[in-house]
């Protein structure tokens, strides 16, 4: 019987590692299973004593499962950088807004503008509008919503906006970009991968398949850019 290997997945790449699965349990001989949640979930759910072989959060969060002895030091390595942005409605797409000052104009147009309460992405979209000193006129337009929901709002047609990662914009069906924060906020949300210290063997090999460059470009039209750890 083929193993079964227990991977964190990230809300935010459910959509990119859904595709990846099958030629990830062709490559390791090994079933998966996903278990997806947000970010800072994710090490709450490790250091309660779920079990898992293969786990990707933020680098912060790794680093720190490591220190706690949850996670195999020898493993960690970074997986993508996700940028920060804004989706639309498809019917009323417009040119990607990419420098800050169009972007500062585009959030202030705007009637609603959901994010995600408890994730990454939300407590970015938060810090960047208080460093913008924009708080004040956007926050009593903004609605926190859980993970997925403020896209699936847009496409509903029930907010004008939604904050949330790339790959989950390019990633909904019905939503477009309206705009991707440049480089210059700090506002990409990153993520590393790594292995349980009780992680099965064929845990390597998924490992070595997710790290590879043959994905590079394959994830990149996904919205998610390879990056070195600090």
């Amino acid at each position: 019987m083929p193993s079964e290997l227990r991977i964190f997945v990230p809300v935010a790449i459910q959509a990119i590692m859904n595709n990846l699965v099958p030629r990830l349990e062709t490559a390791t001989g090994a079933s998966f299973t996903q278990l997806v949640d947000l970010n800072p979930a994710i090490p709450e759910r490790i250091s309660a004593g779920e079990a898992y072989d293969i786990g990707l959060t933020n680098p912060p969060y790794a680093k720190g499962l490591i220190n706690a002895g949850k996670a195999d030091a020898a493993s960690h390595r970074a997986f993508g950088r996700v940028p920060l942005a804004v989706g639309r409605k498809e019917e009323t797409a417009d040119s990607i807004r990419k420098d800050v000052e169009t972007i500062r104009a585009l959030l202030h147009e705007a009637d609603s503008i959901a994010y995600t309460g408890a994730g990454t992405s939300g407590r970015t979209y938060l810090d960047v509008i208080e460093r913008l000193d924009l708080s004040t006129a956007l926050l009593p337009k903004s609605l926190a919503m859980g993970g997925g929901e403020p896209v699936a709002s847009v496409a509903a047609g029930q907010v004008e906006l939604a904050v949330a990662p790339l790959t989950t914009v390019l990633s909904t069906p019905g939503v477009v970009p309206a705009a991707i924060l440049p480089e210059e906020l700090g506002t990409h949300i990153d993520m590393s991968i790594f292995l349980s210290r009780t992680s099965q063997a064929s845990a390597a090999s998924a490992l070595e398949f997710l790290t590879a460059r043959e994905l590079d470009d394959e994830l990149a039209a996904a919205g998610v850019l390879r990056f070195e750890l600090d």
